[in-house]
């Protein structure tokens, strides 16, 4: 079938648009944390993204068996709800920027869980990937001003979103392969979107009026599951039906760039040694997507 063939041009532009999509979910993290908790904004995330999926779950709710509701809650808790919360907890303490920086450690810990947990082979070219990525990983945790040793905790709250998506990645795989990647998104966020819905009601969300002091945190919530949470991942499962899980996987490089341009046209404080250990990270990341390649 050469259906599924799309012209190179029309594949980059796909993945520069999730990039953007993607990298461009930190500072909506941040402008929705004006006016919200950090439950409230990763709550309101997951509601808006689970309305959007609901027509989806009516349609392709046939095709769903029992057997696959455990493995919807566990991938939609460690893939978005918990995550979600997460970077709004580092959200009020981070910059945008390096909470887009530390995002890309995401393909180190999907290796690293896969070779300890999921009996997935191990290739000693990955080492020198991880090891860098690693480094990377480190240095934007202790990286300060002027390269001063300024170990920042709240970062570790990013570390273990990242963690979180590394075990959700081989959930999906293992457990929802033998489903539509439409009707096992749509199976996850039905499962967690009540849950959402819950902690929105037990924060005293319905309680804030939305005036206009609160309607931009409002959209920016809004925009985050519907872009972000909804659209984003559409985009990401589509990008690797056309190609490939490493084409796809290339999108980990531009996010944390959006994010630093998101940071620097917010007025964020961000150091050059921030920005090189960044580029350290990615450089683990290409080194290991080179030895699986």
């Amino acid at each position: 079938m050469q259906e599924n063939k799309k012209p190179s041009i029309i594949i980059f532009l796909a993945i520069l648009g999730l990039a953007l999509i993607w990298g461009s979910s930190f500072i909506l993290v941040k402008k929705s944390l004006a006016h919200y908790s950090a439950l409230q904004v990763g709550a309101l995330r997951i509601c808006s993204a689970s309305l959007f999926f609901l027509p989806i779950f009516l349609k392709r709710f046939k095709y769903m068996e029992r057997k696959h509701s455990l493995s919807f809650l566990s991938a939609g808790l460690t893939g978005n709800l918990i995550p979600a919360i997460l970077f709004a907890i580092a959200g009020q303490h981070l910059s945008s920027a390096l909470s887009g920086m530390l995002n890309a450690f995401t393909p180190l810990f999907t290796l690293i869980i896969g070779i300890l947990f999921f009996a997935q082979p191990f290739l000693w070219k990955q080492m020198t990937g991880i090891l860098v990525g690693l480094l990377g990983c480190l240095g934007l945790l202790f990286a300060g001003q002027g390269f001063n040793i300024d170990f920042n905790v709240h970062a570790l709250w990013v570390v273990l979103a990242t963690f979180l998506y590394g075990i959700n990645m081989h959930i999906v795989k293992t457990k929802l392969s033998d489903l539509h990647p439409l009707t096992s998104t749509a199976g996850i966020f039905m499962m967690i979107g009540p849950l959402a819905l819950g902690l929105l009601y037990s924060t005293g969300f319905f309680e804030i009026p939305l005036d206009n002091e609160h309607l931009w945190a409002f959209i920016s919530a809004i925009a985050l599951g519907l872009f972000g949470s909804a659209i984003g991942m559409l985009a990401f499962n589509q990008i690797i039906k056309w190609t490939s899980a490493i084409v796809a996987s290339s999108v980990t490089y531009m996010i944390p760039i959006v994010a630093l341009g998101w940071g620097f046209v917010d007025g964020e404080a961000i150091y050059f040694s921030q920005v090189l250990f960044m580029f350290v990270l990615l450089a683990g990341i290409y080194l290991v997507n080179k030895s699986k390649a």
